[in-house]
């Protein structure tokens, strides 16, 4: 784990071999390490519910590795001097996958791990069908449904989320352009404002159908990480919402 982390802090910051550093404006090491936390917590919550399936040691390192690389793909590579990252926001998860490929196995990772690994990251990809992919087993579909709820819960629960949705904005927008995709799909976000007045509907409407339907309801595993009964995610997320909804230009 401290010899991923170091070589993923290198990637980020510039240091390893092949790439450059880390340029986009949201998607950057900070959300990286929220959404490493978030995933340990849900672990955590897991082992202490009891529920199956049951994870071990080498399951929590494994679903550790494909938080810490998920959005590795953002990263441009040595001689990409064509805008930022964010033009790869469509490309970012099977890069990300990729990437993971070729540093897993330098880390003592056997072939098998590497596909549970790459088969998470892909759960963190916004169309994913979870009841379309294949998993090794029932607990590498647990880690890929853990990541990918951790991936959305950091990014909304986090302190500033108001604050950064200008930066994720922008990164939108490069994609779209880098894309061509005209006005559709994530370039359909007209401006900040149309993007903060619509956060609490891509929440109501995309999110918690996502974190039900497709992740199997994996969030209420922080319940037991809290130990309250309560998931303080899901009320660091309503309250940001509130925040946004009471902005002048969500109005």
């Amino acid at each position: 784990m401290e010899k991923l982390f170091l070589r993923v802090d290198d990637l980020f910051a510039g240091n390893f071999p092949g790439y450059q550093c880390s340029d986009t404006a949201y998607h950057d090491l900070r959300h990286t390490c929220e959404a490493t936390a978030t995933t340990a917590r849900l672990l955590d919550g897991h082992l202490k519910g009891g529920s199956p399936p049951t994870i071990m040691a080498r399951d929590f390192e494994l679903a550790i590795a494909a938080i810490l690389i998920h959005d590795s793909g953002y990263i441009k590579q040595t001689g990409d001097h064509e805008g930022t990252g964010a033009k790869y926001t469509l490309t970012h998860v099977q890069r990300s996958a990729d990437f993971a490929g070729r540093l897993l196995p330098s880390l003592g990772v056997a072939a098998v791990e590497v596909r549970i690994v790459q088969s998470a990251i892909h759960c963190t990809e916004a169309s994913v069908t979870v009841s379309k992919m294949k998993f090794a087993s029932p607990v590498a579909k647990y880690i890929a449904c853990a990541v990918g709820t951790a991936d959305v819960l950091s990014q909304m629960a986090a302190s500033d989320y108001p604050e950064r949705l200008p930066d994720l904005y922008k990164e939108f927008v490069e994609a779209a352009a880098y894309s061509a995709l005209n006005g559709t799909g994530i370039g359909s976000y007209r401006s900040v404002e149309d993007l903060l007045s619509r956060t609490r509907e891509f929440y109501e409407m995309y999110v918690q159908r996502m974190l039900t339907e497709q992740w199997g309801g994996v969030y209420r595993d922080l319940e037991h990480h809290f130990g309250n009964g309560a998931n303080e995610y899901l009320t660091a997320i309503e309250a940001n919402l509130q925040r946004i909804d009471s902005l002048p230009a969500a109005c």
